[in-house]
């Protein structure tokens, strides 16, 4: 026998089949994150924090999509 439970599927998304639905017993997990513990570090001083876009030093991963500073 099948722990699966399955419910029809919304009229509005049009594929008009059976969609699963997550369930304990069938082992299905709708999501799971695991998170660093974070060490306590110097903070960055409230104009530099403004700048980066963060606080914490270890936090400060610059992405530049096009030029930017760094890049031209």
């Amino acid at each position: 026998m099948s722990s699966c439970t399955c419910e029809a599927a919304p009229a509005s998304c049009g594929c008009k089949e059976k969609l699963p639905a997550p369930s304990a017993e069938a082992g299905l997990v709708v999501a799971m994150a695991t998170v660093p513990m974070q060490l306590w570090e110097i903070l960055y001083d409230p104009a530099t924090s403004l700048e980066k876009g963060t606080v914490f030093p270890c936090l400060d991963k610059p992405f530049y999509k096009t030029g930017g500073k760094n890049n031209g």
